[in-house]
């Protein structure tokens, strides 16, 4: 009798495995439009068979899983390409904004307010005794500043911006991150309760895909159903396990940040994605005021005089105790900023005297220095001496200017361990003495060898000379931008680099000369604050213009002389703009800027509308497999409808059957 259920028990298995199969249809079908929705499957398989008296039965279907369908290998492709967007939309909508500060070449950029400053000392060198003209000087002078300060406020408000944009990405990353860490927890109890967690499975994978466009994620799925995800070789998420990233100044000082682990303070690498996008359109750089690697100008020179006393020297050290004034006016007239340090060898010994700022005492010094009668050449000491000295101002220019008649007749060894020791504290040295050996040293720290002059009055001029090279190399490595993946930091350094360069060269040629009133002339612009250099935000017209006779067009005190204003005009056209690879023109150079930007924003364009394609085409490829397709969906239904209602009339006939064999027997009377 036990075996007369069999066909009933096989027509409601397939009855219930149709009508899950059904339901699953459903599913897919209500989350046609669910972002991260992968179709799920109703696998059916034959039911186990069973001994029942002697015979094995057949007990018809069963839902052997309900599966997802996607592939893995697609999802890594998807997700790697939608990194490399997120990279260089980032950067693209950041060129974007720089570019509608510069305004560039369509609108009122900086560009056509130079034209108009340089138009003006133009139509003054005309009519160099014009108080009207040197209205319009000053007038246009102030546009010119007003046009720069208000660039870098922008400047330094976009970085500030993108700062805060990165602040926010790095928060969405800890709440993906601690999302995926509770739907592990979800998927191991539906896991271990014997269950499939398909739609925790969706939301998780959307979460990564979402994660995956910030940053350059490691994804590892476990045994039990968890997930690791790992960036720059830190677990993030292990298991059910959150490790948070905080945003991290990047340096004393800095209000700019960077992603750390939380609790450890190291740094993370998170590749590519968004926020690398983001951080190198800031500029990875230092958010501390007067930080010379975001764009403020680096006129701190540290100078080093290093004098041989030895008899060989007596000649001409009273010769360069005449002439070292000259030095020092030269470094001030340029408007360096300068710290003064007096080395003294061939002596016996080495001294190291630091005087800072303070000039007058470090000319006192050297004046008071004499010859010592014995000793001889100990460069080595020197360069122990200097080894151990920090520079006064962290990054500062170091120079170091070696005065001794006597050639470097040491071994090459010890000529290249020199170099290797100041290239390491960043020294150009210069020498004033003979070839000799001391050539390879300036060759190898970019300096230059002076020859010794024979009359007082060619010192005076090779001091004034040499203080110009040292102010020239300072220019040159303002001027100077290296390469790098930094935007806006970078452009900053150039734009502030023709403004310190190009105010400190007027301001020089405008000291030179006299004003209306026969008195020497001052300097033409001043930092609003002056402890700062001057740049983008800090520059103004200085106070005494305000006084039109104080403009300086006479190199002499004669009325009618046009000698210095023809020479601030000439300086739009002179190649002033020199770095270590060209010399430009200031127009040249800020052409140059703009050709940066735009390549730049080009690049970036060109990268992300590439990218868009190949997100576009991995996305589609994936949803080819995992995407709800309807027309497949309602063959299903009607497949697996069908087969219900096969299942069902089964039922009924069975039911028929039994109650005719029930009925006949006369069972049913007892």
């Amino acid at each position: 009798m036990s075996t007369s259920f069999t066909g009933l028990n096989t027509a409601v298995s397939g009855m219930y495995s149709n009508q899950r199969a059904l339901e699953v249809t459903g599913h897919n079908i209500s989350n046609l439009g669910t972002p991260g929705f992968a179709r799920q499957q109703a696998v059916l398989a034959t039911a186990h068979t069973q001994y029942v008296m002697n015979n094995w039965v057949e007990l018809g279907a069963r839902v052997q899983e309900i599966r997802q369908i996607r592939n893995s290998f697609l999802d890594s492709i998807y997700r790697r390409e939608s990194n490399a967007l997120g990279y260089w939309e980032a950067r693209y909508n950041s060129v974007n904004d720089l570019e509608a500060i510069l305004g560039e070449p369509m609108l009122d950029g900086l560009q056509n307010t130079l034209n108009e400053f340089w138009n003006a000392w133009q139509e003054l060198a005309k009519s160099p005794e014009s108080l009207t003209v040197r209205a319009l000087v000053r007038q246009r002078a102030e546009a010119l500043v007003y046009h720069l300060n208000h660039m870098g406020y922008q400047i330094n408000k976009l970085q500030d911006d993108i700062n805060t944009e990165i602040i926010k990405r790095i928060d969405e990353v800890n709440s993906i991150t601690k999302q995926i860490a509770e739907l592990n927890v979800l998927i191991a109890r539906v896991e271990t309760a014997g269950n499939k967690a398909n739609d925790y499975y969706d939301q998780r994978n959307n979460l990564v895909d979402r994660l995956s466009r910030l940053v350059q994620v490691e994804v590892r799925e476990l045994p039990n159903g968890q997930m690791d995800v790992l960036v720059g070789g830190y677990f993030l998420v292990s298991r059910g396990t959150q490790t948070r990233i905080v945003a991290s100044q990047n340096s004393s000082l800095s209000h700019y940040v960077v992603p750390e682990i939380e609790g450890l303070g190291v740094e993370l690498n998170i590749g590519t994605g968004t926020i690398k996008g983001l951080l190198e359109s800031r500029g990875m750089v230092s958010g501390a005021k007067g930080s010379f690697d975001n764009g403020t100008p680096n006129t701190t020179s540290d100078i080093t005089f290093a004098v041989d006393l030895s008899d060989a020297s007596a000649g001409n050290l009273e010769r360069i105790k005449a002439s070292i004034q000259n030095y020092v006016n030269e470094i001030k007239e340029r408007g360096l900023n300068y710290n003064f340090r007096l080395i003294t060898f061939g002596a016996g010994g080495v001294s190291n005297i630091s005087f800072g700022s303070d000039t007058d005492d470090f000319l006192e010094a050297v004046n008071n220095l004499t010859t010592s009668g014995s000793g001889g050449l100990d460069f080595d000491s020197v360069v122990s001496s200097l080894e151990n000295t920090a520079p006064f101002t962290a990054g500062a220019n170091r120079y170091l200017v070696v005065y001794t008649p006597e050639g470097l007749n040491v071994p090459e060894e010890d000529i290249r361990n020199h170099i290797d020791t100041l290239r390491q504290n960043n020294f150009n040295v210069s020498v004033l003495g003979p070839e000799e050996g001391w050539s390879m040293i300036t060759d190898g720290t970019g300096g230059s060898v002076y020859d010794i002059p024979a009359t007082e009055e060619d010192f005076l001029s090779l001091m004034s000379e040499m203080g110009a090279d040292t102010a020239a190399d300072v220019n040159r490595r303002i001027a100077t931008v290296d390469e790098s993946l930094n935007i806006i930091s970078s452009v900053k350094k150039m734009l502030n680099a023709v403004v310190s360069i190009v105010v400190r060269e007027i301001n020089r040629l405008h000291m030179s000369g006299y004003t209306l009133t026969g008195n020497k002339g001052g300097a033409f612009f001043e930092p609003i604050e002056a402890h700062m250099p001057m740049e983008m935000g800090n520059i103004k017209v200085a106070d005494a213009m305000k006084d039109l006779n104080n403009i300086v067009a006479s190199a002499t005190d004669a009325n009618g002389d046009n000698v210095i204003v023809n020479r601030i005009a000439k300086l739009r056209n002179e190649s002033i703009m020199e770095g270590f690879s060209q010399i430009l023109s200031v127009d040249a150079y800020y052409q140059q800027i703009i050709l940066k930007v735009g390549n730049v924003g080009n690049e970036a364009r060109q990268y992300t509308e590439s990218q868009k394609v190949l997100v576009h085409s991995a996305e589609n490829d994936r949803q080819a497999i995992m995407g709800v397709s309807l027309d497949e969906e309602m063959s299903n239904m009607i497949k697996f409808k069908y087969a219900y209602n096969a299942a069902s009339k089964t039922i009924g006939v069975i039911n028929e059957m039994l109650e005719t064999i029930i009925y006949r027997t006369g069972l049913a009377g007892r």
